[in-house]
């Protein structure tokens, strides 16, 4: 995963969390995942957090779900990466090249969740509302088995019935 964060002035930081390999500070670190949590981003700081998943000796006999051995989540290290002055010059901040955080009109803002709002609005909605579709042309008996969860098909079949009984504005 590699995280940049662009600043005003030029200034792009970039770090490379493929990089930290050294297994020393995360004795029995078998997977290391980081935590980017935009939710937190306030003016004064933003944070990148390291986890690891931990196979020790005490828990090894312990069977998972597959019944294999367990290897436990165990907290990492916190990083800054930009502090409340980095945060006034802030200009974007991508992930893998997919832009999360933006500034616009002087606040950042969370892309990553406009992001899976406007996928969940235009694209994904309007499909599942197509079920009967969907159905008839994957031989599927029912929605959970094409990964729709009945539940949710009135809220998206009522929401595309009034979008489509609206007269257009122009």
């Amino acid at each position: 995963m590699i995280v940049k964060a662009y600043y005003s002035g030029g200034r792009i930081d970039v770090f490379d969390t493929d990089r930290m390999t050294d297994g020393v500070p995360q004795p029995g670190n078998l997977l290391t995942n980081y935590t980017l949590d935009l939710s937190d981003v306030n003016g004064e700081s933003l944070w990148l957090c390291s986890y690891y998943y931990e196979a020790a000796q005490a828990y090894k006999d312990e069977k998972g779900p597959k019944d294999l051995p367990v290897a436990r989540r165990r907290d990492g290290w916190s990083f800054l990466l930009a502090d409340a002055e980095d945060m006034q010059r802030l200009n974007r901040v991508t992930l893998d090249g997919e832009t999360v955080l933006v500034q616009m009109a002087g606040e950042l803002v969370d892309a990553s969740a406009l992001s899976w709002a406007s996928e969940v609005t235009d694209s994904l909605a309007p499909q599942i509302a197509q079920f009967n579709c969907l159905l008839e042309s994957t031989g599927a008996q029912r929605v959970e088995d094409l990964g729709i969860p009945a539940t949710i098909l009135p809220e998206i079949t009522s929401s595309s019935e009034r979008e489509r009984d609206q007269t257009p504005r122009f």
